[in-house]
């Protein structure tokens, strides 16, 4: 599996990484386990995703396949989605999604300044190391 999900602060952050090749089910995967996570989670739930490590994205094309993804049980319970991508090709990739699915999204080339946008944006969560 070249991703990896769980919680970069409990209850609170989740963070996805990627890495190597990635195919369209690793990303219906990785949604199935974020949306599980959000459930448990505190809200607002926020989500990293880190793509800075991936070798080769699915065609853009395949944006379309995720129109028909459900996320009414969790939006509510979902604060900032964090891109974290030091490519252009990806960046603009990922910017297609938050509009299919009406997030609250921000692109980072770092994770740190992920991090510092979310201490920023949101009082209630505990400091972290960033």
């Amino acid at each position: 599996m070249p991703y990896k999900t769980g919680w970069y602060v409990e209850k609170r952050i989740i963070l996805t990484s990627y890495t190597g090749i990635i195919n369209v089910e690793d990303i219906h995967g990785q949604i199935d386990e974020t949306h599980a996570l959000i459930e448990q989670g505190i809200p607002l739930v926020h989500s990293i995703i880190d793509l800075s490590q991936i070798e080769k994205w699915p065609p853009l094309n395949v944006v379309n396949e995720f129109r028909a993804m459900n996320i009414e049980s969790v939006r509510e319970r979902m604060g900032w989605s964090i891109i974290v991508a030091n490519n252009v090709v990806l960046k603009f990739g990922s910017a297609l999604f938050a509009p299919i699915f009406n997030l609250r999204q921000r692109i980072f080339s770092t994770l740190g300044e992920g991090l510092i946008f979310l201490q920023e944006n949101d009082g209630t969560l505990p400091d972290f190391p960033k």
